[in-house]
């Protein structure tokens, strides 16, 4: 399996009027995965039902949202750990600053150990493969299209 990307000509300095352009590579999923889909491959790999599968999946979103809404960090094992973070409008003195200058929460994933692991590129990690953007003619419509290719290892000037 490897990871689908297309690439995207981008300014190298983000802002920056007349900023030299690069080809980066972005990305593209490769469908999506529903709980109902996972609660099934979880009964298949375990002894629950699916039906037992998707409550426990169900009762897992409730604890998480419940103990974020209580202002916890939910850690996760080796799945990674959530915690609420805020954002808000400055003000010029701490006195002025009131919760009514929080303009919204924000969850933010910090990936466990296992988890992580999936985004190293190498032996026995990540292999990428080059897609046409959407609307694009397929690449290289005789040849495999595949490959381990290094579209990535340039810094990002996005993150």
């Amino acid at each position: 399996m490897s990871v689908k990307y297309s690439l995207a000509l981008m300014s190298t300095k983000p802002g920056v009027e007349n900023a030299p352009k690069k080809y980066y590579a972005k990305a593209q999923a490769d469908g999506e995965v529903t709980m109902d889909e996972m609660a099934d491959d979880i009964a298949y790999a375990t002894s629950l039902t699916d039906g037992d599968a998707l409550n426990v999946l169900r009762a897992l979103i409730k604890q998480i949202n419940k103990n974020l809404a209580n202002g916890k960090i939910v850690r996760l094992e080796n799945l990674g750990s959530f915690q609420m973070q805020i954002c808000s409008n400055g003000a010029e003195t701490e006195k002025k600053f009131t919760s009514s200058n929080i303009t919204r929460g924000h969850i933010q994933f910090r990936p466990g150990k296992s988890v992580k692991a999936t985004t190293r590129a190498g032996e026995g990690g990540l292999t990428f493969q080059r897609v046409p953007k959407k609307g694009e003619a397929p690449l290289n419509p005789g040849g495999s299209g595949g490959g381990s290719g290094e579209g990535g290892l340039e810094e990002d000037p996005l993150g």
